[in-house]
């Protein structure tokens, strides 16, 4: 059997880092990650600049490296979270000069998905809290531009959004045909189980939660669907999301319970990831 995570993030300097996450994932039959870049901050890089942005993705590329090296396939992801932007709010970066520099920072994106150095666009969205409205403007225009940029370089772009079921998979829908994003590697990142089923209603992917892939998940038997641990590598906030290794846990119990059978899981499990990823065990 082969496991796979859709989304996860690594950090090497706070956390255990992409190395000994891979090994252990390995232990347990993992063969696939999609490793998905923090914000600056999470890092210990305060300045907000291009060049924090730029540190970023080389951090991303070694974690990448060391999860190789552990014989785990990996997808790299980077993008300009939500958060990031009320964080900017916070510190007095708004309005235009917020949305200027995601600009610069999608750019860099854009020459690394070019040069090799990205698989995809991740997380880019709308803020799944309260906040402002004027933040979530922000965030949408800074998504729509990461679309136009991932339309062009068959790239799998991870939104993190509100869970509003079929509003949300429909409002994605439609920004994707009006941005002309044809190729359709597109992820609802973390999504609840009414978003899925109308994701998997309008031809979207999404990545379901290993804690909410549970028998009423599993009994609907979601066609599109990949599981992710969203593992954030934060030993100061321990339990906030699951393990990678969970994953392979929670579903060879399925498997001992007659819950899942091995034909579903391998589909979810490696024939998503190869769909979404163009990679194979």
């Amino acid at each position: 059997m082969f496991f796979s995570d859709a989304h996860l993030h690594s950090n090497p300097v706070k956390g255990l880092g992409a190395g000994r996450i891979s090994a252990k994932f390995r232990k347990e039959g993992g063969w696939f990650i999609a490793l998905v870049a923090l914000p600056p901050h999470y890092y210990g890089i305060k300045e907000i600049n291009i060049e924090s942005y730029r540190r970023v993705l080389e951090i991303l590329n070694r974690e990448a490296k060391a999860a190789a090296e552990n014989g785990v396939k990996v997808a790299r992801l980077m993008g300009f979270h939500p958060a990031e932007v009320d964080e900017y709010y916070k510190q007095g970066i708004k309005g235009r000069r917020l949305y200027e520099l995601a600009e610069k920072v999608l750019n860099l994106i854009e020459d690394a998905l070019k040069n090799g150095l990205l698989d995809g666009i991740g997380e880019v969205g709308r803020q799944h809290y309260g906040t402002s409205v004027e933040r979530v403007v922000v965030s949408e225009a800074i998504m729509i531009k990461a679309l136009e940029i991932a339309r062009n370089y068959d790239a799998v772009v991870h939104l993190h959004l509100e869970q509003g079921g079929w509003i949300t998979a429909y409002s994605i829908r439609k920004l994707m045909d009006l941005t002309g994003f044809k190729h359709g590697k597109m992820i609802l990142h973390h999504s609840a189980i009414d978003t899925a089923v109308s994701a998997e209603e309008l031809g979207l992917g999404y990545t379901i939660p290993i804690k909410s892939f549970n028998k009423e998940a599993i009994s609907l038997k979601l066609s599109n669907a990949m599981i992710e641990s969203d593992f954030i590598d934060d030993p100061g906030r321990p339990g906030v999301a699951s393990y990678p290794w969970e994953i392979p846990r929670v579903i060879r119990n399925y498997l001992e319970d007659n819950l899942v059978d091995e034909e579903y899981v391998y589909r979810v499990m490696v024939d998503n990831i190869s769909k979404y990823y163009g990679v194979s065990p």
